[in-house]
């Protein structure tokens, strides 16, 4: 299954503005009226209930959302960019793919994620038109988008997970109660990667997941280990099958709950359901199995053959009582408020890099700097006002700033006038 891909996201690059002069018969000082450019489109993360894996990343890796139009004369502002919305199965997680850190998590079908900001459209000569500057012949170039580097995990969003030792009959029974058609053999490990089907119980449906067999040290990677059991974590509720077969159920069911204990302690709280599969190979056999684990569980376990049908509907039946019961619960709680990805800080800040070397830091200035075309007659002047309007040139004072120091502004640097 490929649940697991890294990805570079682009936001679109803002429009650059207009340095135009309104020409009319009639009309001699018709001044500037450069329209500003649009902004660049963003990049979303959106949840789909028909796609299972982020198999549609295989083969391309980089996305990039619409750039924004340029401005034009009579103000006219330039269009937006497109945004771009990457369509992910329900259940994935993304990650920054440096530092691991979590960006989003869209568990639920229709959730959305701002994984990319469009970079902001440049300012027209309208804009700068003041009193004191009433004919500015510069404009603003747009901004280039941000870029982000991230990692798409799946974790699967199942219903019911179906987990059990390598061979005890898991695959058969999703066979027999949905539509599914899971490779089946009689050796280990026959399931290499999780496999969806749907469940129909009356009039109601519910998703039932296999998933890979798990063997003794999984929680630290064994086996299929962490492969497993990060699908584990995203299914309301489990159903723990056990070969009616085996010489000590009771050690086969404690094992792999042993394992989900140890990977996440918050496993133990999800609803459970315990079946002994096999029983076609032994009335008496798979009753002594059913008692043993019930015993031990202290909840009845259901005794079923996937081959001849018996007792897969009454299975099927508990399975949908218990899926609906969580369903209710997980809509009863309080909804978890969204998580926005602020943009970085708009407050600047001095550092010092070295002798007669300075850097400012701050969205705002930063790229307000980088978007003033400094070949354009006046652009400097426009940036040394501001700078002063904006407290900067007064900080890089009390810093020590001096004539011809080197002053950064993003990948902009320039020689400073005191």
């Amino acid at each position: 299954m490929f649940d697991s891909v890294g990805i570079t996201v682009e936001g679109g690059s803002g429009g650059d503005g207009a340095a135009t002069f309104h020409r009319e018969k009639f009309v001699p000082l018709g001044g500037p009226d450069g329209g500003d450019g649009g902004r660049g489109g963003c990049v979303h993360l959106r949840a789909v209930d028909d796609a299972y894996t982020l198999e549609r990343y295989r083969g391309r890796r980089r996305f990039r959302a619409g750039d924004g139009g340029a401005g034009g004369p009579n103000q006219r502002a330039g269009p937006r960019g497109a945004d771009l919305a990457l369509d992910v199965p329900a259940g994935t997680a993304a990650f920054e793919a440096e530092s691991g850190e979590p960006v989003a998590d869209l568990a639920e079908a229709g959730a959305t994620a701002l994984v990319a900001w469009g970079g902001r459209g440049g300012w027209g000569n309208k804009r700068f038109a003041t009193s004191v500057n009433q004919a500015p012949r510069y404009a603003q170039r747009g901004h280039a988008g941000e870029t982000a580097a991230l990692r798409l995990e799946l974790r699967l969003l199942a219903d019911v997970g179906l987990l059990g030792l390598p061979n005890a009959g898991k695959s058969t029974l999703l066979a027999a109660v949905s539509r599914a058609k899971p490779k089946i053999a009689a050796y280990p490990f026959t399931t290499l990667e999780p496999m969806l089907g749907v469940v129909e119980s009356g009039y109601e449906r519910f998703t039932l997941a296999d998933l890979p067999g798990l063997v003794e040290g999984a929680s630290e990677g064994h086996g299929l280990g962490f492969e497993f059991l990060k699908h584990v974590r995203r299914c309301r509720a489990l159903l723990h099958v056990v070969d009616c077969a085996s010489p000590d159920p009771v050690t086969d069911y404690e094992l792999i709950e042993s394992e989900l204990r140890a990977y996440d302690p918050a496993l133990e709280g999800v609803a459970r359901v315990v079946a002994v599969t096999k029983s076609d190979l032994g009335a008496a056999l798979a009753e002594d199995a059913a008692a043993a684990l019930a015993a031990h569980t202290g909840a009845p376990v259901a005794a079923v053959s996937a081959l001849a049908g018996a007792g897969v509907e009454a299975l099927a039946a508990r399975l949908l009582a218990v899926v609906r019961e969580e369903r209710e619960r997980a809509a009863a709680a309080p909804s978890p408020l969204p998580v926005v990805r602020p943009r970085p800080e708009e407050r600047f800040r001095i550092v010092r890099r070295g002798p007669g070397l300075f850097a400012v830091e701050g969205r705002r200035v930063v790229d307000f700097v980088e978007m003033m075309d400094l070949e354009q007659e006046g652009a400097r002047d426009e940036v040394d006002r501001r700078l002063e309007r904006w407290g900067v040139a007064r900080a890089l004072r009390r810093e020590g700033a001096a004539e011809g120091d080197a002053v950064r502004f993003g990948a902009v640097e320039l020689d400073w006038r005191a």
